[in-house]
């Protein structure tokens, strides 16, 4: 072999080496670099939005300084996240000055969203099915839980007292809020509803015209996130009556991924006069790319844990808990995570 050949291969196997250290341990991003990460979370009165502030909280205490996405709701955060795209402004998303503001001109480097959102971006399902694609290189730093109850009610008016009275139901019935699998169950159509004067109340509607509808559906707890919103006001607006969910239906909803049994507790409405069996969707995730540092990660876990505190005196009801916030089903945990929480035990 000649001198020439003999350093080509040795530059030659160099070149390779780098390129496969690179692709092992990318290189942090700007931000995150200059300890100043960009957080996907969503309006500053939504529980993602709060799942942000209480990051970007914790992690000033070790000298991050985060700037907040306030616009990075819905499917649009794990999109740009997934996709290392800058936000875009939804259409209408600055219509409520004081819960938003534009967003930051920079990739997210971490966000917040529910277990069955980025379940749904992770397998390229339901609203993310459209993409054609799946999004396999998230990774998540710390599961987050809270108490929001799948719901349903009636207004006392309307005379309705099951879900399954709906389809023969003759008069206009307005329903606000929306859920394919129990439409589908009781034999809910929208088209049917229209046909008789009625529908699906538009999410942009008046309070009072929100509260003023004749069956409620989804999920939700007694907080005035924009989420939220229509139980706290038709709780107090209208006099409700709270149904129970056909025990099938309880089993297939319990099926979703991030969702479990759950009993609605007496009384975290008026009108819930009973415990009520149930769904609920517990867990939200913290979550980053698989490029990220084990490094920023685990300053992320330390800091969450250490100023849990930070949970208990938001407008949602968040808890920490050392059980639970390394367990994701579905979605793998960071590295940098894993090892703080082995290093405190919460994991094995």
């Amino acid at each position: 072999m000649t001198i020439r050949r003999l350093v080509h291969c040795i530059v030659l196997t160099l070149a390779l080496s780098l390129i496969s250290a690179h692709a092992q341990n990318p290189a942090p991003s700007a931000t995150i670099a200059a300890k100043k990460p960009v957080f996907a979370g969503a309006c500053k009165a939504c529980p993602w939005g709060i799942l942000a502030k209480v990051t970007a909280d914790a992690l000033s205490h070790y000298g991050y300084q985060t700037t907040i996405c306030w616009v990075c709701w819905s499917s649009f955060g794990p999109r740009e996240m997934g996709d290392k795209t800058k936000p875009v402004t939804p259409p209408g998303g600055l219509d409520n000055p004081e819960y938003v503001e534009p967003p930051p001109d920079a990739v997210p480097d971490i966000g917040a969203t529910s277990e069955s959102n980025l379940i749904d971006a992770w397998n390229g399902t339901g609203p993310y099915a459209a993409d054609g694609k799946q999004r396999r290189n998230y990774r998540v730093v710390a599961v987050i839980r809270t108490s929001t109850y799948m719901l349903a009610a009636a207004s006392k008016k309307s005379g309705i007292t099951d879900l399954r009275q709906i389809k023969d139901r003759t008069q206009p019935t307005w329903i606000v809020g929306n859920n394919a699998i129990i439409f589908k169950h009781y034999g809910i159509r929208v088209e049917d509803l229209r046909a008789k004067g009625g529908g699906v109340m538009p999410t942009n509607a008046s309070r009072e015209k929100r509260a003023s509808g004749d069956v409620f559906i989804g999920t939700g707890l007694l907080a005035n996130t924009p989420e939220q919103r229509s139980w706290y006001e038709a709780s107090q607006l209208n006099d409700l009556v709270f149904l129970d969910f056909e025990e099938p239906l309880i089993a297939r909803l319990a099926q979703e991924p991030g969702y479990q049994h759950a009993t609605v507790p007496l009384a975290l409405f008026r009108g819930v006069d009973r415990p009520i069996p149930t769904v609920m969707r517990p867990n939200h995730f913290i979550y980053v790319r698989d490029e990220v540092p084990d490094s920023f990660a685990y300053d992320v876990a330390k800091a969450l844990d250490e100023h849990r505190d930070l949970f208990q005196v938001q407008l949602e009801p968040w808890y920490y808990d050392p059980r639970t916030v390394a367990v994701s089903k579905v979605i793998p945990m960071h590295p940098g995570a894993i090892k703080y929480y082995r290093e405190r035990g919460y994991v094995k």
